[in-house]
Parts: C-alpha cells; sequence; structure tokens
C-alpha cells in the first residue's frame, strides 16, 4: 500500500502516530512509529493487527508488563562493531537490561501462550541468552559501579587502596591537630588540591610545616601544604589508583569482547524489542481510542459502523466537545461516493475518516469503529484536499488542484482509495462540473474507489443516473439551523447556504434578496431532495422501530420456548423418576419369584407348599410381566421426536448429561458436535436445550454417576473397558448401550464389557443386545488371559 508522507500528514496520521508514540518504554519504539514505516502487506497487516488487538486484551486484564526497564541500546550496539572498542559499566548495564528485558518476555507470553497466541510467535524468536547477562550483572552493580569481586586483581588493588586512605587520613588528622595547636591553619579541615591531602595554612607559617605547596588562595594569605609525612602514602594511593583504572578497563574489555561475540544475536533481540514496544505503543492507543480490530476483507466492500477520526477524540477530550460517529458502507459495485451537503457539515472530515483508518489499519493500528465493520486491503490511498475557508477561485489554486488530480490518476491502481475535496470547485460551474463527471468516469473505469464531496448540483444527478455512482449526505436540522454530523447515502444534499446566512445573523433583506435570485427550478429541486430525506428518516426510524419489535418478539418466543423445554424436561424427570421407581419394584418382584423358585427346590416332598408356591409364583409372574409391560410403554411413549431441531442449535442426547451442537439434519439422521468429536444420531435420541441447560448438565456431568461408572477418554487406556458386575439387567443394558456410543464416537476398535460368570444372566442380555446393535460387527467371550467367559470382548464396524 504505497502511501507517501504528504498524504498521511494531510490526513493526520502524524499526529495520531505522535500520541502513541509517547505510550511507547523507549525511543527505539518512538522511532518507529515517528518514522511512518511503510506500510505492511496484507498477510503481515494481519497478524500485526492480531498482536495489537491481544496486547490491547493483555493490557486490558490488567497485565503488568513482565519488564521493567529498555533501554535504547542502538548506538552501544553500532559502538561495539569496532574491534577495539568497549562499553563503560553504565552502558554494559543497558545491554544487561536489553536482554533480561527480552528473556522475560519471552517467558511471560510462553507461559500464556494459548490466550495470546500471536505475541508468543513473535516474542519466541527472541534470543534467550545467559551468559552476557551472568558476567555483566557479575561485575557491575546496579548502580553501574564495577564490583570489587569483578576480578581477584581488582579486589586485592581496592583492598590496598583502602588501607592507603585510611592510613593517609589518620596521618592528616594528627597533622591537623598539631598545626591547630599552634596557631598556623587558616581552616581547621584538610582540603584538597591537585589531587592531593593539603592543610590551608596562613602564608607566614609556610616554613613551620615540612612539605610542598600545592596552591594559593586568591588573595595570597592562604598556602596549601602537603606534609611531607604524608607524601609517600599519597603517592601510594595515586598509584594504586592508576592501577585500579587500568583494571577496571581490562575488565570493561573484556566484557566488551563477550557482548561482540555474540553481536549479531544481539542485534536481532534489539530489533525485535523496538518492535514489540511500537506495538506497546499502538496498544495504549487503541485502549486510550476504545478501538477494535474490524474485518479485513480481499473484496471492494467498505463498511464503517460508528467510526470516528481518532484524532478528533484525542483533541476535544480537554474540550468536551462531542464527537460524532460516521456510518458508511459501500458495496462492491459502488466505486465512486459523492458526498454533498452543508458547509461545515462534516463532509471533509467524514472523508478524512475513513482515509486515516484505512491507513491506520495498513500501518498495524487499530481503528475506533465497531468490530462488524470491514475494510477492503486497499492498493493505495491518495488525497486531495485543501483548506476549504480559504480556497479561492483564482488560477493558481485551481492549477494546484488540478496537478494533484493529475498526480491521482497517474498513480492510483486498481483496488486503491481516491478522496477529493470540493472537486473542481475552484473554477466556473459551466466547466467544473463535466471536469468532475470526466475524472470520476477514468476512476471509475480504472476500479478505484473514490470518495469526492461537492457542492456542484450537476455531480449530484450524474451520481444518481451512473451506475456505480452513489450519492451520500451530511444531514442538517432545519429546525435548529445547524448540522446533525450524520451521514446518509442514497440522496443528495442541500447546501443550506441561506440556512447558515440566518445563523449567522445576516439580515432578513439581504436573505431575502438572495433568495429571490434564485431560479424557481433550484429552489424546488432543494426542496424535493429536503423532502425526501425527511421521508428517508421517517422510513428509517420507522424501520428502527420494527426491528426493535421484531427483536422483542423474537425475545418473547425465546423465553416461550424455554419455558416451555424446562416445563418439558421437568415432566420427564418426573417420569423418568417414575420409570426407575417401576423399575425397582419388578427387580424387587423378581427377587422374590427367584426366592419362591429355590424355596420349591428345597421342599420337593411337601406338596402343599409347591401348591402355593406355584399360585405365588404365577401372581408374581403376572405382576412382573403387567409392570415390563407397562414400562415398555412408558418408555415408548417418553422417545418423542422433536422435529424443530435446526443446525445450530444446541442438544442434550436422551438420558444422558453429553450435550452438543448441530451440525447437520438429514431427514432422521442428525450430526452433533460433542467437544471435539462428531456423533451421528437419530432425531429420537436428541432434545433441544437452551444455553442455561448445557451450563447445569455440564456441572452435573462432572459428578459421578453411581448408575454408569464409566467413561470413555481417548487418552486413557481403561476408557475401552466396562464394569456391569453389581447392575441390574436393565441397568446393564442401558450402560452398554452408552459404552458401545461412546466407543463409536471415540472411534476405538474393540471394547470389552465385564458382566462376571455367576448365573449368566448379565451375560446372556449383553449377548442379546450386541446382537441387534448396527454398529457391532462381532463379540465373543474372553480367553483366559482376558478374563474368560466373565467377560465379552467387543469388535466395532
Amino acid at each position: 500500500m504505497p502511501t507517501n508522507r504528504v498524504v498521511l500528514n494531510k490526513l493526520e496520521f502524524d499526529k495520531i502516530a505522535s500520541h502513541a508514540a509517547g505510550f511507547c518504554l523507549s525511543p527505539m519504539g518512538q522511532d518507529l512509529l515517528l518514522g511512518l514505516q511503510a506500510p505492511f502487506g496484507q498477510d503481515e497487516m494481519h497478524r500485526e493487527l492480531l498482536r495489537v488487538l491481544e496486547l490491547k486484551n493483555f493490557l486490558l486484564e490488567g497485565r503488568p508488563l513482565p519488564f521493567g526497564h529498555l533501554p535504547d541500546t542502538r548506538n552501544l550496539l553500532v559502538k561495539l562493531e569496532a574491534a577495539d572498542s568497549w562499553l563503560e559499566p553504565f552502558e554494559l548495564l543497558d545491554i544487561f537490561h536489553l536482554l533480561q528485558s527480552s528473556a522475560q518476555l519471552r517467558k511471560a507470553m510462553f507461559s500464556s501462550r494459548e490466550l495470546f497466541p500471536e505475541l508468543n510467535d513473535y516474542t519466541i524468536r527472541l534470543w534467550l541468552e545467559k551468559s552476557i547477562q551472568y558476567a555483566v550483572s557479575s561485575a557491575i552493580d546496579d548502580q553501574g559501579r564495577v564490583r570489587d569481586t569483578a576480578s581477584d586483581g581488582l579486589y586485592m588493588i581496592r583492598r590496598d587502596l583502602d588501607e592507603a586512605r585510611s592510613s593517609l587520613r589518620r596521618k592528616m588528622e594528627r597533622i591537623l591537630r598539631r598545626c591547630q595547636s599552634e596557631g598556623w591553619l587558616m581552616e581547621d579541615t584538610v582540603a584538597l588540591k591537585n589531587g592531593r591531602q593539603v592543610l590551608a595554612m596562613r602564608v607566614e607559617y609556610k616554613y613551620k610545616l615540612p612539605g610542598y605547596v600545592q596552591d594559593y588562595s586568591q588573595t595570597g594569605q592562604t598556602v596549601f601544604i602537603e606534609p611531607a609525612e604524608s607524601l609517600e602514602t599519597s603517592n601510594r594511593i595515586q598509584e594504586l589508583e592508576i592501577a585500579e583504572r587500568r583494571e577496571i578497563e581490562r575488565i570493561l574489555k573484556e566484557l566488551s569482547a563477550i557482548v561482540r561475540s555474540e553481536l549479531p544475536d544481539v542485534f536481532h533481540n534489539q530489533e525485535l524489542m523496538a518492535g514489540f514496544d511500537s506495538l506497546y505503543g499502538r496498544a495504549r492507543l487503541a485502549v486510550d481510542t476504545a478501538s477494535n480490530l474490524p474485518e479485513i476483507s480481499a473484496g471492494g466492500r467498505l463498511k464503517i459502523v460508528r467510526g470516528y477520526h481518532p484524532w478528533l477524540l484525542i483533541s476535544h477530550r480537554e474540550t468536551k466537545e462531542k464527537v460524532f460517529p460516521l456510518d458508511l458502507e459501500l458495496g462492491h459495485d459502488e466505486q465512486v461516493l459523492v458526498i454533498s451537503g452543508p458547509n461545515a457539515g462534516g463532509k471533509s472530515v467524514a472523508m478524512k475518516t475513513v482515509g486515516l483508518l484505512s491507513c491506520m489499519l495498513a500501518h498495524g493500528y487499530l481503528v475506533p469503529c465497531s468490530e462488524s465493520s470491514v475494510f477492503p486491503a486497499f492498493a493505495g490511498v491518495f488525497i486531495e484536499i485543501g483548506d476549504e475557508q480559504s480556497i479561492e477561485n483564482d488560477l493558481s489554486t485551481f492549477s494546484s488542484h488540478l496537478s494533484a488530480i493529475r498526480h491521482i490518476l497517474e498513480h492510483a491502481e486498481p483496488g486503491s482509495l481516491a478522496m477529493i475535496d470540493e472537486l473542481c470547485a475552484g473554477t466556473d460551474v459551466e466547466e467544473g462540473g463535466p471536469i468532475a463527471r470526466a475524472v470520476i468516469e477514468e476512476l471509475l473505469e480504472r476500479g478505484v474507489k473514490t470518495i469526492v464531496t461537492t457542492h456542484i448540483g450537476d455531480l449530484k444527478v450524474y451520481a444518481h443516473r451512473r451506475e456505480g455512482v452513489v450519492n451520500g449526505a451530511m444531514e442538517f436540522d432545519r429546525a435548529g439551523l445547524v448540522p446533525t454530523f450524520r451521514f446518509q447515502k442514497g440522496l443528495p444534499g442541500n447546501s443550506f447556504a441561506f440556512a447558515m446566512m440566518k445563523r449567522m445573523g445576516f439580515p432578513d433583506s439581504v436573505i431575502s434578496k438572495a433568495e429571490g435570485f434564485v431560479g424557481q427550478g433550484h429552489a424546488g429541486l432543494e426542496e424535493m431532495i429536503d423532502d425526501l430525506r425527511a421521508s428517508v428518516v421517517r422510513n428509517r426510524e420507522l424501520s428502527t422501530q420494527l426491528e426493535a419489535d421484531r427483536a422483542a418478539l423474537d425475545a418473547l418466543k425465546e423465553s416461550v420456548r424455554v419455558e416451555k423445554s424446562e416445563v418439558q424436561r421437568t415432566k420427564r424427570e418426573l417420569k423418568s423418576r417414575g420409570l426407575r421407581d417401576l423399575q425397582k419394584e419388578l427387580e424387587h418382584a423378581r427377587r422374590e419369584l427367584r426366592d419362591l423358585l429355590k424355596e420349591v427346590k428345597e421342599q420337593p416332598e411337601d406338596q402343599g407348599a409347591q401348591q402355593r408356591a406355584r399360585e405365588r409364583m404365577a401372581a408374581m409372574k403376572r405382576k412382573v410381566s403387567s409392570g415390563e409391560e407397562e414400562l415398555s410403554r412408558e418408555k415408548a411413549a417418553e422417545t418423542s421426536v422433536d422435529r424443530t431441531i435446526r443446525p445450530g442449535d444446541l442438544v442434550r442426547l436422551t438420558d444422558t448429561s453429553t450435550t452438543g451442537e448441530v451440525e447437520s439434519v438429514q431427514e432422521e439422521s442428525v450430526v452433533v458436535r460433542c467437544g471435539n468429536f462428531r456423533l451421528t444420531t437419530s432425531l429420537r435420541g436428541l432434545e433441544k436445550i437452551s444455553k442455561g441447560q448445557e451450563r447445569k448438565l455440564k456441572r452435573e456431568g462432572d459428578e459421578p454417576k453411581k448408575a454408569a461408572a464409566w467413561s470413555v477418554q481417548a487418552s486413557s487406556p481403561e476408557s475401552t473397558r466396562l464394569d456391569l458386575r453389581g447392575m441390574t439387567g436393565d441397568e446393564a443394558i442401558e450402560a452398554v448401550s452408552r459404552f458401545v456410543d461412546s466407543l463409536v464416537m471415540h472411534r476405538m476398535p474393540t471394547g470389552t464389557i465385564i458382566h462376571g460368570k455367576g448365573s449368566g444372566a448379565l451375560r446372556l442380555r449383553t449377548a442379546e443386545f450386541l446382537k441387534q446393535h448396527r454398529r457391532v460387527r462381532s463379540f465373543r467371550l474372553g480367553d483366559w488371559s482376558e478374563g474368560g467367559a466373565g467377560v465379552t470382548v467387543v469388535e466395532l464396524q
């Protein structure tokens, strides 16, 4: 997207960049933003915008940056490129902070990589380095002073230096006391001259103290003498200080050489950290202006929903002036927008807002508009705009205007955005109108998205008739004689010059004369346009009200549906509870029947007891048979088909807490996505639920179930085994049914069902069920290593 600095400045992009740079942590990030770096290609632009969006969300969550200091190391690294160069302690400390901040940033983003994947992809490229950090921090403290422990030699030198200084201090204090008692001193303190410790003596006593004159006062009354007995110690200190400087220089050269050996990687980190700093500045700007990431379209559709000119948001903050949002949409086939309307009504601001937001996106900035907005990835942005308060109808101004238009025609490629303010307004209307139409025709044929502002009536008519060109207007409140700054597509706008005159206090006589000079046709056209606009506004308000009513009705329908669903669910729960009670009664009856059979077998000779037992058995069998028939009827009645289920609906698998979203429905077959898996089932096995029910079922699903104590997890080898021991026959069949469905859903080829040997009842009922299941290819009893006759191994299709 080639956009030159002149265009960016006209759109006030430089002010936005400067404001964002003020949020940066380092001059490195500031210079990247203020340098108005070249816009990104489409793929890189999308990645850059995602990084800024993630960093904006990072900040909105209240997370602190993982590092506290980002120094500007550019000159230091350039300095190190010279082989014999070396850095001062505080400069090496800046290198340390660069590398330390890099490591801290990379670690923090990696730990949050699931939340901020694009930032992690960016920071994972940072070079992780420990040896330089360790070497520098071991040798230099936080104040930039070389540590005593930086080397053995430095430690010994500073130890000797401390001893020599202590010795000199004791000597000087002793000599000072003696001279004080003799009255030789002008000052009762030890002074420092030429780096040597001296005593300030009266000039007339200078020969009283053996030593060396280092200086005189300006008046000549005071002489500064270094005592002879301290000379040797002072010389020793001087020698040690020279040795200290040499050792420190050696250490700094050694540390600089270590950094130089890794210079390419340090440069790499510097570049990435500067880039992150620019991301941070843009993210802070996004927070400051409530900016978002709209959709970036490869096509020509432009849709701005509640878009704001960001500099107006910033600059009007102190004055608390209201900034009006822009709602504007141009379809793929609407190439040219002609905006008309009153002076100072917002035409130029609307046009510049489109251009500025487009340039911001291309340079990696989020923009203050709704996320539902859509912007094309423009091939380039061009603008011709002047100060409409000072445009004069003379040749020089118009020739400049034409020169700018010629530049646009020469350089605008298909897919570019061109904006021209007051197209051909600087010349006679009779000539300006045709020239304006010719320019628009040329841009239209080239496929350039174009926005122009105008007051020329012929251009409004042309826009109404020409395919691909559309009128737009900035509204005006005739009652209050003020612009509303709202954009309205589809109708041209009036200039409202007479209304503006009235508002500005012109005499009524002047206004009346001016209105009299206007042709009746022109006045009628302006009035008709105004009436049409009022009609459109009324229709828009009615449409908005209808949408609100429809939304309220839809909400009411949904509320009724949810309430009905809850009632049905309550009924099913009550019925299920009744079925469970009935199952328990049947099981109790079966146990009584088994006890009677056992009693009969134990008393074969007691004919009376056998007769009574047979009668009770017959009664129990009738009770069991009746109960099973009732249970079968209740289950059949419970299973109903909801034919209103559609793709996108939330559903529950009947008799389970498993929920999912419907992906497709074909007659009786339904594909449901349950988490990371898809399940194909029938409508009869599904129940439509609400989001609230889904959350409740998920919570319930997290609790352990006694009746079906099994689970299937793709990563767990135990998930292919089901233990039926201790279950009743019906409980076992229900568990086996769910187990097989789950094996199918998780694409498990085989499963093992543990039913035990016992009486063989569970094994037989399991075998009968598996014979009828369409997804079971085969089944067999286990071999001795698998559990023998106590298990059944199932093979699935």
